[in-house]
């Protein structure tokens, strides 16, 4: 847009229409033109001329009026409500719902715990594949491959469309780093002397076990006071020193503490309740200080320290608070993550973010007047933002400021804590490589520092071990790194283990600073405070009340539509202004100057109109769907205009609105209007336009189609943002919880409320070994290139083929289907189903009655043992069908939205039909007991077709939000079978006999081998119930796990515990899956069922040409 000039111009031209010279040259022309052979006088005085200028001057007010700026033509009056207008804030029309990887790393460091974050797309199944092959051509899905002799190629399928999540959460002022589960406590140690000696005592709490997390969340939660009561102290897992008996004395205790002084001792701690006793194992412990302290320390005091002085108890309930807030903060992230998910993705885990301690040890030269401990602060400050770059927040005024287009500041999702750049979230990635030169780059720049001598990084596990063979690596022909084993510190390179975060070991760098040649220690004090305060004058925090919107300019209120009537400006003389004529006036002067205002009342109400179509421009642009006019007219009374009520004659504003604008005028020109506005979006209803005045009308469909266009703008901000946003599974299914994608299609076809289910197939996948799998249903030739996988990048859009226009008009269903292929994401494959949801009515015109008939006119007997006559066989066949349907729809009118498997279907209407049918209640034909049994064989047939296909939707729907419900109740990211039977086999591992594998890859197998057996027991034992027609509380026999084949390359130490461990948490498991499995099973195997109807058809011949419903393939259906 063109900014306004800041300078006055010299030589302003004006438009034509504001040159009063200018019109008043050219009406003379065209009198001249039009009548000079009578009309010879042209100055002022005449009457013709001054009408002219009079005319001229108010054409002037009239486009510098229209010349305004449309926000002052936009304003209303002062006391009346802003018109609904189209007019979105850019935060409202230019943001998405979190569509990349980046999107959502801003939707979740825009919370106020989440300082960065990191989504992957997964590649790998989330817990659970299964394979699929084909067999005598017909595709099989399980979770066990095939026999190996049947040579059969077999694909695994492994689900696409996951992700998985990291997070680094904000630092605690009180609790510290939230990342890690590390808890700091100093003391101070006496020696013999009474002298005391600082310690720094770091404790590193294992991660919470799986296996047992049940018990874990109930230390967690658990807020009743505890006591330390026994404590285990070693520099291994298993040995303590306190009950070692080979240490005989006290001093030979304090000896084996100082032997492994600088090493990691391992603490069990237990912890003693009111009622039950908790046990936290192998707590990993270093020790920082200096010698005095070192000698000073015994390992009695440690126990004391522990026990009686209660420090135990102060560092168990910081961990336990840190690890409260963490998992408060991780759920928030859930929460925010499924409220925005996109349409068939969903996530895997969400988790915090694995850390790697690094420690940095350097000799650092520094200026005479240096200030070392302000260089330390620093020096730390600069490697801490080297490891992890912070994201900043800027402002709206900050990035309007630096020339930031606001299409690129609005730029993805809408956040409520400032903006964020894409150059700095690039920048905070998760570092695989460390680079010394890099980092002496940056402490080179600090002021003071003149050089930086052998800089060495080491990194550390979680345990607080150095780590191996990950610095400085050779290469190889290829191009990849090969590590030493033996090397521990990198001068060079180090890697960071993937999917982990580098984080500057404090307690483990040590920096020796040289002045003129003279070696000196920082005091760390003061280095930590210098460093805290170095990080709040860097930090940009979360700007929650800044403005994060651009506002709606905003006009000044003029009054377009004041009125100065053009005979108010003549003459005195004329008698037409506002104080009219001398009362001694003679009667013909007042018919003349009543003449004249007559005369001059046409040009009145055009420029009345002109001005009142001028204020009323937002009605023009308005999305209220109660402006009934696009061009409106100037009210004139006595009170704007003296002596009007003599001169009007039955003209009052309803009547000159129906000269300015009819009803089919006002129509067209609305839908004008608000096509333009949708063209400003890029949306336009063409076709649908087309096709709705086929059907209803040019009349009906043109208000028809403002309806639709006004409901279509005011939904726009959300159908345009979120069109690819899901619903929140997470939560129990609700109305107004919809995918956006359903409320656009809705509104594009132009009714807003329509019914339909948007399924998912992602959502569908198995979520443990056993679950249920998607039917199978493969036309022609069975092939594993696609058809494996029904859950990836699926939707299945179930459609009310029962309702107007769709079950009678194919063009309007062929629209819609266009449009659902055409709004549906390009990445997904969407299949449409137009299912019919209508009861089961009495049909005489049934196929299946002519088959009676044919059935009873071959094989049955009257009583003179003659074949029926074709008539006969036909009323004959219309009462076994009515008694028949009577039988069936007492039975089925309270099973409507039962789900019934096939099998146990047709077995209960064997039964029922046995019970309640019988030959003799027949009496129109003789039947014989073989054809009874057809006759009923047939009716089995036919309504179990019925029972199947009537109430699809309504069925489907009910299963639907019954497996959500269900689904709703189960935090899936938080089960991880996989996980937990691999915890208990670790917990029990002694060796592997397979020296090509690792420990992580041998338990991997050995996990997988065990849940692959235990969910083909699971499925089989379902399928069996679900077969029969049973519900999960009348399964039977109950589910048992079977015996567990000992993996082979691994020995255990008491392999018979292990199994009983798994079989009770397995177990446990299973019963807590069983509800939710049955509700997936009955879905999938109702959405396998679905089946299209299409409008009924007549047959006719050639001479019968005006059937409006002609058979067409595909498109329409005889009989049922």
């Amino acid at each position: 847009m063109s900014e306004l000039s800041k300078t006055i111009p010299k030589h302003y031209e004006s438009k034509p229409a504001e040159d009063f010279y200018q019109l008043r040259r050219e009406g003379i022309g065209f009198i001249e033109q039009m009548g000079s052979s009578l009309w010879t006088d042209y100055n002022i005085h005449d009457p013709g001329i001054t009408i002219l200028e009079a005319l001229c001057y108010a054409l002037t007010d009239v486009a510098y009026r229209a010349g305004w700026d449309i926000n002052d033509l936009l304003m209303p009056e002062p006391n009346k409500p802003f018109s609904k207008q189209p007019f979105f804030t850019a935060r409202e029309i230019l943001t998405v719902n979190p569509w990349t990887p980046d999107d959502f790393r801003r939707l979740l460091i825009d919370l106020e715990s989440v300082r960065n974050a990191w989504v992957f797309c997964k590649k790998c199944a989330c817990d659970v594949s299964y394979y699929a092959w084909c067999e005598k051509d017909q595709l099989k899905l399980s979770y066990q491959k095939p026999e190996p002799q049947l040579s059969l190629q077999t694909k695994k399928v492994e689900p696409q469309g996951l992700y998985d999540v990291l997070l680094e959460l904000e630092a605690d002022p009180e609790l510290g780093d939230l990342n890690d589960h590390k808890v700091e406590y100093a003391i101070a140690v006496p020696d013999k002397d009474s002298a005391r000696h600082p310690v720094t005592i770091e404790l590193r709490f294992p991660k919470q076990s799986i296996e047992n997390s049940e018990e874990w969340e109930s230390f967690q939660n658990d807020s009743a006071d505890f006591t330390v009561t026994k404590m285990r102290l070693g520099a291994t897992k298993t040995y303590d020193v306190f009950t070692d008996p080979s240490l005989k004395t006290d001093n030979e205790r304090d000896e084996y503490i100082r032997r492994h002084w600088r090493g990691v001792f391992y603490l069990d701690l237990e912890i003693q309740y009111s009622t039950r006793l908790f046990t936290i194992e192998n707590v990993t412990m270093r020790l920082f200080s200096d010698t005095a302290a070192r000698q000073a320390l015994t390992a009695t005091y440690m126990k004391v320290l522990f026990i009686d002085n209660n420090v135990g108890n102060i560092v168990i309930r910081r961990y336990r608070d840190k690890t409260k807030k963490a998992k408060k903060s991780i759920a928030s992230a859930k929460a925010a993550l499924h409220n925005h998910r996109n349409l068939d993705e969903d996530y895997c885990k969400v988790r915090v973010v694995n850390l790697e301690d690094v420690a940095v040890c350097a000799d650092v030269e520094v200026k005479p007047d240096a200030d070392i401990e302000w260089v330390q602060a620093r020096i730390w400050f600069e490697i801490e933002r080297y490891f992890n770059p912070p994201v900043p927040f800027y402002t709206l005024q900050e990035l309007m400021d630096a020339g930031e287009p606001v299409e690129e500041i609005f730029n993805g999702p809408e956040l409520n804590s400032g903006f964020m750049k894409g150059k700095d979230l690039d920048a905070a990635s998760l570092k695989s490589v460390l680079r010394v030169s890099d980092i002496i780059n940056l402490l080179m720049d600090i002021d003071g520092v003149i050089a930086v001598n052998q800089l060495q990084l080491v990194k550390y596990d979680a345990e607080g071990n150095i780590v191996k063979g990950a610095a400085d690596p050779s290469w190889s022909s290829d191009g990849k790194p090969v590590f030493d084993a033996s090397i521990t510190s990198a001068s060079w390179l180090l890697y960071i283990s993937d999917q982990h975060q580098p984080r500057l070991y404090v307690n483990g760098s040590h920096f020796l600073f040289y002045k003129n040649g003279l070696p000196f220690r920082s005091h760390m004090d003061e280095a930590r405070d210098t460093l805290t305060q170095l990080r709040g004058e860097a930090e940009r925090p979360k700007v929650k009340s800044a403005p994060n919107d651009l506002p709606v300019p905003a006009g000044k209120y003029r009054n377009p539509d004041d009125y100065f009537p053009v005979q108010y400006s003549f003459p005195l003389t004329y008698g037409i202004g506002p104080d009219g004529l001398p009362s001694h006036a003679s009667d013909e002067r007042k018919a003349q100057a009543k003449q004249l205002k007559a005369y001059l009342m046409v040009f009145e109400q055009l420029l009345g109109n002109a001005l009142a179509q001028l204020a009323h421009t937002a009605d023009l642009f308005s999305i209220d769907t109660g402006v009934t006019r696009t061009y409106f007219v100037k009210e004139f009374t006595k009170k704007l205009i003296q002596g009007f009520d003599e001169i009007k004659n039955d003209l009052d504003k309803k009547a000159v609105e129906a000269i300015a604008e009819t009803p089919q005028e006002f129509q067209e020109r609305r839908n004008r209007f608000l096509d333009h506005i949708m063209a400003r979006f890029g949306e336009q209803f063409g076709e649908y336009a087309l096709l709705l005045t086929n059907l209803e009308g040019q009349q009906v469909a043109l208000k028809d189609l403002v309806e639709d266009k006004i409901a279509f703008l005011n939904a726009y901000p959300f159908i345009s943002r979120d069109r690819a946003k899901a619903f929140d599974y997470t939560k129990p299914p609700a109305s107004d919880d919809v995918p956006a994608l359903k409320k656009r299609i809705g509104l594009l076809l132009g009714l807003p409320d329509l019914r339909f289910i948007v399924v998912e197939h992602l959502l569908l996948r198995p979520k443990f070994p056993g679950d249920a799998l998607y039917p199978v249903c493969a036309d022609g030739t069975c092939k594993t290139c696609g058809d494996e996988d029904p859950y990836s990048f699926r939707l299945t859009f179930v459609m009310p083929g029962w309702i107007k226009p769709f079950n009678i008009n194919m063009e309007m269903r062929d629209f819609a289907d266009r449009t659902i292929r055409q709004e549906t994401p390009a990445h997904l494959l969407g299949k449409i189903c137009w299912v019919d949801n209508n009861g089961f009515d009495e049909d005489l015109c049934d196929p299946v009655i002519g088959e009676l008939a044919e059935l009873l006119e071959g094989e049955g007997q009257t009583g003179e043992g003659e074949s029926p006559s074709e008539t006969d066989a036909c009323e004959c066949a219309i009462d076994i069908y009515t008694e028949f349907r009577k039988v069936f729809r007492e039975w089925y009118k309270d099973k409507t939205l039962d789900y019934i498997h096939p099998d146990p279907l047709k077995k209960d209407l064997e039964m029922e039909f046995s019970m309640k049918m019988k030959p003799n209640d027949i009496s129109c034909t003789t039947l014989s007991d073989p054809l009874w049994t057809e006759i009923q064989t047939k009716m089995v047939e036919h309504f179990q077709w019925v029972a199947f296909n009537e109430w699809q939707f309504n069925r489907f729907e009910d299963a639907w939000d019954k497996w959500l419900e269900a689904n709703a109740k189960i935090d899936w990211m938080e089960e991880r079978l996989h996980e937990r039977v691999e915890a208990i086999l670790a917990k029990k591992l002694v060796s592997i006999s397979d020296t090509h594998e690792s420990t992580e890859e041998a338990l991997c197998k050995c996990a997988a081998a065990i849940l692959t057996q235990c969910g083909m027991e699971f499925h089989t034992w379902f399928e069996n119930n679900f077969t029969a027609g049973r519900t999960p509380d009348e399964f039977t026999p109950a589910f048992e796990l079977p015996d567990l084949a000992l993996c082979k390359s691994l020995t255990f130490n008491d392999w018979n515990s292990v199994v009983k461990e798994i079989k009770f948490m397995l177990k446990d498991r299973y019963d807590k899956y069983k509800e939710v499995s049955y509700r997936l099973r009955v879905v999938v195997d109702l959405l396998g069922r679905l089946s299209n109807i299409y409008p009924a058809a007549t047959l006719h011949d050639c001479e019968e040409g005006n059937d409006q419903n002609p058979v067409r393939l595909g498109k329409t259906a005889l009989g049922n």
